[in-house]
């Protein structure tokens, strides 16, 4: 998808939207807004993964638990700053991901989708356990509010532009990256491994690399998210955190630059929504899933798309 125009107003048209929200929406809906934009940090990282490169993972909350939990960590026992928590943390995720990549990345079929979720649950049962460093059940509160350069945000409207900004940077760099030589690689990578291997792509080197590119954004989404919540606990990231990350890929359009975004802002406000019903959101959230696959397989974003592409064909043909 090469970058056109429009692409240029839609982006304007969010900026201004992001500026303008917290003016109009209130406390509450910034929160939720918030909330929505790390997910959609997650999502953006994900979706270059299973959209673009054809691979499954069903551990992506577990990196989000290590980027919350490194920066927890390393600024309340060790009183490191924030913004290097966050670095050490992203990096750390990196390091595991291509730990855990490499080698079943050279493998066919859907190991890394079993792995990952077999790492998943490992990782939160070890962190809702380990009290002496992870503080198990109760966690670990008083993680300081995320500042850089002794600006602090310490306010959830500064955490909103701050998380939001970093989603903007990252969809941008999304364009970027399905626009350049690695992109077009993952595209033929998700579409033919074969035929993308006869082309030269090297199939393993490129798995690995969105893999790890992918569990370092939602790494970066999971200590943004320890910051905002000035709180980090495990039992935030179990698995029905990956089932919401998977509807909003789903729903959003899986394959689509948008998709994440769109995905990520409607599934948080339903999560929101629901009220006295939140204890059936893994049902509801799985309703969703199944039922964007049955009536929007393309998502919502795919299938706007798909209709103003045939609008357009026939005013032209027309």
């Amino acid at each position: 998808m090469s970058w056109r125009p429009n692409h240029t107003q839609s982006v304007f048209v969010l900026i201004a939207a992001v500026v303008a929200f917290p003016f109009f929406g209130g406390a509450s809906a910034t929160t939720v807004m918030a909330l929505g934009g790390l997910y959609a940090i997650v999502a953006i990282g994900l979706n270059l993964l299973v959209g673009y490169a054809g691979k499954i993972s069903f551990g992506h909350n577990a990196f989000m638990a290590l980027g919350a939990y490194a920066s927890g960590i390393l600024t309340v026992t060790y009183d490191w700053s924030p913004l290097a928590a966050m670095l050490a943390a992203t990096a750390g995720s990196g390091l595991v991901a291509f730990v855990i990549g490499a080698p079943i990345l050279r493998v066919r079929g859907h190991y890394l989708a079993m792995i990952t979720l077999a790492f998943a649950q490992i990782v939160i049962i070890v962190s809702t356990r380990w009290t002496e460093v992870t503080g198990g059940l109760t966690g670990i509160p008083g993680v300081p509010d995320f500042s850089i350069l002794g600006f602090a945000f310490d306010t959830k409207q500064k955490m909103y532009y701050l998380i939001w900004f970093v989603t903007i940077v990252l969809f941008l760099l999304s364009f970027r990256i399905v626009d350049s030589r690695f992109g077009r690689a993952l595209r033929a990578l998700g579409a033919h491994e074969a035929a993308a291997a006869s082309l030269g792509v090297d199939v393993v080197r490129c798995r690995i690399q969105i893999f790890v590119l992918s569990a370092v954004y939602a790494a970066l989404a999971g200590s943004l998210y320890a910051h905002f919540l000035n709180y980090v606990n495990g039992t935030f990231f179990d698995l029905s955190v990956m089932i919401q990350l998977m509807a909003i890929l789903v729903v959003g359009g899986i394959g689509t630059l948008w998709g994440p975004l769109v995905g990520a802002v409607l599934l948080v406000w339903v999560s929101h929504s629901l009220g006295s019903y939140a204890e059936y959101s893994q049902l509801i959230f799985g309703v969703l899933y199944g039922g964007a696959l049955l009536f929007l397989p393309r998502g919502a974003v795919g299938e706007i798309a798909a209709r103003l592409k045939g609008t357009g064909s026939r005013l032209r043909s027309g």
